[in-house]
């Protein structure tokens, strides 16, 4: 069951707000603020590939994260409630002219509080090299 991505379901608008800050360089530079977002059974398909569990992510990240950079942008975040206290969290991120299709899945851990426990990146095609 779907509730769609309304921005009138606030659980929706929650995780959508968790999102984007763990998106800013302040929080993936913070490896104490970002790791707060990220559930112990936390698991990352990343954009290069590789998989990663919650230990060490957020070290690895502020490790390569400038905390005075740009953000990540971002193009087309929507939300879906799949459950009460569930939610997926659809986008495309473009980081150091990387893209990528991103999907991630948060659960609310507490009134008002959510953690990411799945991520997945995937690599854009690029048209001007997609064949046709």
């Amino acid at each position: 069951m779907v509730a769609g991505s309304s921005g009138d379901d606030p659980q929706v608008s929650d995780v959508i707000a968790a999102e984007y800050e763990t998106l800013t360089p302040e929080c993936r530079a913070d490896p104490g603020r970002l790791g707060g977002f990220l559930a112990p059974d936390f698991h990352e398909f990343g954009a290069s590939g590789a998989e990663f569990g919650v230990e060490g992510t957020a070290e690895r990240v502020a490790a390569y994260t400038d905390p005075e950079g740009e953000a990540i942008r971002v193009e087309r975040m929507r939300g879906f409630r799949l459950a009460d206290g569930l939610v997926m969290v659809k986008y495309t991120s473009e980081n150091n002219g990387r893209r990528a299709h991103r999907t991630s899945l948060w659960r609310r851990v507490a009134p008002g509080r959510w953690q990411m426990f799945h991520h997945q990146g995937t690599p854009t095609v690029d048209s001007r090299t997609r064949p046709d």
